[in-house]
């Protein structure tokens, strides 16, 4: 079984070669397996391939692992937990932790509550259960990078509106115009220079405001 919660999306998940094939062209396809069972991997890189996505690295230890997603880019890290006598969870959770790739960690039996945190798969594995797994899991990594690049786009515009800020209340206090009048000005000059208005204000922050009192550099 899988991660509680993602039951329903997995078993709506229909393993045709034509679905799957959709799947691996919208979430990426690059997966690296990291099982120190030799047998139980070369499976796993079976089923995947068959199903269009592409192996980048086969793996048996941690270390290992960490040098190939490190130097080899990837959508997938797929972690046995049982990888050098345990070391899987740990390998999970700093793939993770560094937002290296998606994580599926494979478990025998005992769910530890810090496997929550993970999609993971519960052995025997066949394309059955693997195949939905697997795409569940890139789905959810795609949603968090869309999340995470939402949440760097609101603090980049926050950053500007505080640099814009401080920049009109320099030329308020300098120029002896209104905050209107402020901000045509940043805007015009903008579009004279072919800058954006956070390079203008950056520029009139710097050049016209005592050093004490500038805003720290980004």
């Amino acid at each position: 079984m899988t991660e509680p919660g993602l039951d329903a999306f997995i078993s709506a998940l229909n393993p045709s070669c034509d679905d799957v094939g959709r799947q691996v062209m919208l979430l990426g396809g690059r997966i690296i397996v990291a099982d120190d069972i030799l047998p139980e991997r070369k499976m796993i890189v079976e089923t995947l391939s068959r199903a269009g996505y592409q192996i980048t690295a086969e793996t048996a230890g941690m270390n290992h692992t960490f040098r190939r997603i490190r130097t080899l880019y990837c959508d997938l890290v797929i972690v046995d937990s049982g990888i050098e006598g345990g070391k899987g969870l740990k390998t999970a959770a700093i793939i993770s932790e560094d937002q290296l790739a998606a994580v599926l960690l494979l478990v025998d039996r005992d769910i530890l509550p810090r496997m929550h945190q993970f999609h993971y798969l519960m052995k025997p594995l066949n394309y059955n259960n693997l195949i939905p797994a697997v795409e569940a899991a890139l789905m959810y990594w795609h949603r968090e990078g869309e999340l995470r690049e939402e949440i760097r786009k609101l603090k980049e515009t926050l950053q500007t509106r505080k640099l814009l800020d401080k920049a009109k209340g320099i030329l308020i206090a300098q120029m002896g115009i209104n905050e209107g009048q402020a901000h045509r000005w940043i805007q015009k000059e903008a579009m004279n220079r072919g800058q954006t208005l956070r390079q203008v204000a950056r520029e009139i922050i710097d050049n016209l405001l005592p050093g004490d009192d500038r805003l720290e550099k980004e």
